[in-house]
């Protein structure tokens, strides 16, 4: 019969093996971890990352992603709180806003034009820790680029055609009229339309009962990328699922368990015990 210590000795190197192997494991997509959230990290762009903070950023089209859980507050003060506190000036009020139902919960759409020459595109909702913040950031010196999320006008649409064009309309965007026939876009993120002219694009993509929409008045050839880069942001986001009473309710598993075969160990070896001392009573007796 095994001695109980080398059991225990085995059964614990089979945990930790088994442990070691988990957390070998690395996820496909790169992602910023923290306490309270995890945000993919967009292919090719600068991580400028910080303790709580998200930070990326894309030389070419002066374009920064940035997602971060503000403490307190309303969604638009906690939007705006974030933004002055980055970019060390005041922000004036939303030149848009709207509601989505995204499948985490109601998001609210912000559109932010700060100064002359940037746009700040959010999304923030609020959570247990604060109000959820994600926010794209262009300083581009040729375009204004804006990205947005709209609830589709009817359900189960099949494209963003019909956001795109309220888009265009909501802010205004020249040449719209003359915008080229819908061409698919095949990007890591999904299938999406392109609508362009001159110095006009539009992008779209359905998911669900909600359009992702980019737009861009000026001249950029990277939009593509910075809307794949910031929907796959969006959607990839996620809230760090507190696990720390799974944690415990699987040591107590594991202790209850070997407390079992402890005591297997131990009744079993005072059976064997009175086995033997009947088996020489009988012995001797034979004897």
């Amino acid at each position: 019969m095994m001695r109980p210590a080398l059991a225990l000795f085995c059964v614990l190197c089979a945990l930790w093996t088994g442990g070691g192997l988990l957390a070998q494991e690395e996820p496909t997509v790169p992602y910023f971890q923290s306490a309270a959230f995890n945000a993919p990290i967009p292919a090719g762009w600068q991580d400028q990352s910080r303790a709580g903070i998200a930070q990326f950023y894309q030389a070419a089209a002066q374009a920064t992603i940035r997602t971060r859980i503000v403490p307190a507050g309303d969604v638009a003060g906690a939007v705006e709180q974030d933004l002055q506190a980055w970019l060390g000036s005041p922000v004036d009020s939303p030149v848009y806003q709207g509601k989505v139902n995204l499948a985490d919960g109601t998001w609210r759409a912000l559109v932010y034009q700060i100064g002359d020459d940037a746009t700040a595109s959010v999304m923030a909702r609020p959570n247990e820790a604060g109000i959820i913040v994600i926010s794209f950031v262009e300083a581009h010196p040729t375009a204004r680029i804006i990205m947005l999320t709209i609830a589709q006008a009817e359900a189960e649409q099949d494209d963003a055609q019909t956001e795109m064009a309220a888009a265009l309309q909501t802010f205004n965007i020249s040449g719209r009229a003359d915008l080229s026939e819908p061409q698919t876009l095949t990007l890591p993120s999904g299938e999406w339309l392109l609508q362009s002219h001159a110095a006009t694009a539009v992008m779209g993509r359905a998911v669900g009962n909600d359009s992702y929409i980019a737009l861009a008045e000026g001249v950029i050839e990277s939009l593509p990328e910075l809307a794949d880069a910031y929907h796959s942001s969006l959607l990839g986001f996620y809230i760090t699922p507190d696990t720390s009473a799974f944690l415990w309710l699987g040591l107590a598993a594991v202790f209850g368990i070997l407390g079992i075969l402890l005591f297997s160990f131990v009744w079993r070896r005072r059976g064997l015990q009175k086995e033997l001392v009947l088996i020489q009573a009988l012995t001797q007796e034979a004897d």
